[in-house]
């Protein structure tokens, strides 16, 4: 499900996002997965544009959500 319009796709049309390795708190943002394999729970974004562009947008509220 996408992150931003919450509308269900296959995961093959969506791009998984996770949060780095190496960096902690709220300058820590996502980082693309491509091969969809790394470690932790990831935030997924479909092809959409609208999505695309508020995506960065909304990271930081969802990264505070996930953080408590």
């Amino acid at each position: 499900m996408c992150v931003v319009c919450r509308e269900r796709f296959p995961k093959e049309e969506l791009t998984r996002y996770v949060s780095p390795e190496d960096l902690t708190g709220p300058d820590a943002s996502p980082v693309p997965d491509p091969a969809m394999n790394r470690p932790g729970r990831g935030y997924y974004v479909c092809g959409q544009v609208r999505c695309r562009e508020r995506f960065p947008k909304m990271i930081l509220g969802l990264m505070k959500k996930r953080a408590r």
